[in-house]
């Protein structure tokens, strides 16, 4: 969904847009409107230190010689608010209490909201503090805020002159604009020329058939027409005002950039959104490719838990064993024996593995694990396909049904966790559903409207980085908008946030300090590290896992991340030292479905399921080295997700 303050925005993105575009021209061009409304052009500048008046009166005589004939001129004069959206950040640069007033008007606006915001639990005291500083550094201002002050509705001169040439099928427009920035910059006398040109070419062809994309073509002879421009000067006009300018003795270039610093300031911002500033890479990015194998499962598993299943999952319990939801929810509980382990020899390595059917789990889909050991589930009814949670234990005969709270609308739950207190917690759009541990529901509201309010109070002082539901295991619903911040299911209020200009992040370790995303860059995908603490980029690691991602797993506070992708591939990282431990390959024509670590954080179990249904399943162990071990911890457990052929991870 966009962004709600999005279409204000507008225009200021395509600017900024065109700015990195003429990053690289040979001379220092600015981006103006060649017309009130129109696309902005690049053109060259002058800044010249005599009257509007007099400036223009000189180029008007100028532009009647019969070298540069034909131009029509226009009056454009009026509010800077309706001009270029940086003129209003060029003059708070300038004018100590113009910023002053520009930034008084920011945050009367804006503390109310984030008041009310913070009343409501939308967000919480560091995120209120955090967000009121970010608003007093903002360096733009809201439309809505400039055209409040009286400064920018009083009128600025300002005359444009434009012409036309050139025949049906290629055109040459030339275009300047002369501007008087005197009470913008606090200037006695500063007048702006700048100036520009485009060549359009027009091309057409005769088609015979004209055809609809994806459905099909037809016969219909037509003329097909193609337009092309690119940005080219009047030769003649570009000296005639190169040479006005020496004789008017207009500013040196470095001068005049420096008086437009606010312009350029707003370029590096567009670029810095465009390409974050990342981290190293782990020092072992490069390690060799380490093939591993494990323990065939029963052929069955094809069926039991499919391909194009992606809501069946993989959980390590307490004991070293392992539940696998899905067509039947089973216990793997590995055998010791002789045998060497999939990755190297190892004394008591597992032989085998028992599995071994749970009962009252029916077709159980998504699985958690509270601290205590207690498993949750959440399941479909194999006699009507209603919606059912489930709580069970190791050892226990058969899982206890729970019934859903009869408000609970089941067909659409959006996320679930298990909350400090104990029970479970079901989110569905904007209401939190809670059942103590008693078996008691209770539903609470929360106000996302609120908490739009007050990110768009922040629409010109932080990032807009959206993430519908990042993975802490903690007991919270997280999102994210400005930064991200954690629900409290019980009470629907804001109660931990952490700092982030990435957006979509999925999974990850308060404990650890860390989250994870699958970002874009402009050198290809990466799987990218956030320091959560910062909000600043750890790493980014070019990986085979981070293409077709299906799996995350992390020890319990979130030393070790493993991440498969790719069909065969899992990497492993330590992500308290940022180096990669191993590069594993499951089995040739394999793919990975699952990811688990154990309880004692001491292995990573891999479950890999063959391309094609060629062969039978395969759980992988891979053993942690001692001193990467990371262990569960009061309520710092292991957790896990899983994206098959879902979007999740992409």
């Amino acid at each position: 969904m966009a962004h709600p303050g999005a279409p204000r925005r507008f225009q200021r993105v395509l600017a900024l847009a065109a700015l990195l575009l003429s990053a690289s021209a040979a001379a220092a061009p600015i981006l103006m409107q060649p017309l009130p409304g129109a696309t902005y052009a690049q053109g060259r500048y002058y800044l010249i230190p005599h009257p509007y008046a007099q400036v223009k009166a000189d180029i008007e005589q100028g532009l009647a010689g019969k070298d540069l004939g034909g131009f029509r001129g226009r009056d454009d004069s009026g509010p800077l608010s309706s001009m270029e959206f940086y003129w209003a950040e060029i003059g708070a640069r300038h004018q100590p209490a113009l910023k002053q007033a520009l930034d008084q008007q920011a945050n009367q606006a804006a503390d109310p909201v984030l008041a009310k915001a913070l009343a409501a639990g939308a967000i919480n005291r560091d995120e209120h503090d955090a967000f009121r500083a970010a608003i007093a550094r903002q360096p733009d201002y809201a439309p809505e805020q400039i055209k409040s002050l009286p400064f920018f509705s009083q009128p600025v001169a300002r005359w444009s002159f434009q012409r036309e040439r050139g025949k049906s099928r290629r055109t040459q427009s030339d275009y300047g604009t002369v501007m008087d920035l005197s009470g913008l910059t606090g200037r006695e006398a500063l007048t702006l020329v700048w100036h520009g040109g485009t060549d359009t070419t027009i091309t057409r062809h005769f088609r015979l058939t004209r055809c609809m994309v994806g459905v099909t073509c037809f016969p219909d002879p037509h003329f097909e027409y193609n337009s092309q421009s690119v940005d080219h000067a009047d030769p003649a006009l570009d000296s005639y005002l190169d040479g006005l300018a020496r004789r008017l003795q207009a500013l040196p270039e470095a001068d005049a950039d420096r008086l437009m610093q606010a312009y350029f300031d707003a370029y590096a911002r567009g670029r810095a959104t465009a390409t974050q500033p990342v981290g190293p890479a782990p020092a072992q990015a490069t390690l060799p490719e380490t093939p591993v194998s494990g323990i065939r499962l029963p052929a069955d598993e094809a069926d039991l838990r499919r391909y194009d299943n992606d809501e069946w999952r993989l959980l390590a319990l307490p004991d070293g064993s392992l539940l696998a939801s899905g067509g039947a929810t089973q216990r793997f509980v590995p055998r010791a024996g002789a045998t060497p382990a999939a990755n190297g020899p190892r004394q008591g390595a597992d032989a085998a593995i028992t599995r071994e059917d749970t009962a009252g789990f029916g077709l159980a889909r998504a699985l958690k694990i509270a601290a205590d050991g207690q498993v949750w589930a959440l399941g479909l009814r194999e006699d009507d396909g209603g919606r059912t949670l489930l709580a069970w234990r190791p050892g226990q005969r058969r899982a206890a049904v729970h019934a859903l709270d009869p408000q609970l609308p089941q067909w659409r739950i959006d996320d679930w966790t298990l909350p400090a207190a104990g029970g479970v917690a079901l989110r569905v759009g904007d209401d939190l559903y809670t059942m103590t541990p008693q078996g008691r529901w209770r539903q609470r509201h929360w106000d996302a409207s609120l908490r739009r309010e007050a990110s768009d109070t922040l629409e010109n002082a932080l990032p807009w980085v959206p993430s519908d539901a990042i993975q802490f295991g903690d007991g919270l619903f997280w999102g994210g908008d400005r930064g991200g911040y954690g629900i409290d299911p019980a009470t629907a209020r804001v109660v931990a946030s952490v700092r982030t200009a990435t957006p979509k992040l999925l999974f990850g370790s308060r404990p650890g300090n860390w989250a994870l995303a699958v970002a874009e860059t402009p050198d290809g995908r990466r799987l990218r590290a956030v320091d959560l603490g910062t909000g600043q980029v750890r790493f980014d690691l070019e990986t085979p896992a981070v293409y077709y991602t299906s799996a995350a797993a992390r020890s319990a506070r979130g030393r070790l991340l493993a991440v498969s992708g790719a069909d065969n591939t899992v990497v492993v990282i330590d992500m308290a030292q940022g180096r990669l431990l191993a590069n594993l390959r499951a089995p040739k024509d394999y793919s990975v479905s699952a990811l688990a670590f154990s309880w004692k954080g001491d292995r990573l179990w891999i479950y890999a399921r063959p391309v094609g249904n060629n062969d039978v399943a395969q759980l992988i162990a891979w053993d942690a080295p001692a001193d990467a071990v990371d262990p569960a911890q009061g309520r710092d457990l292991p957790d896990q997700i899983r994206c098959g052929y879902s979007m999740a991870c992409r």
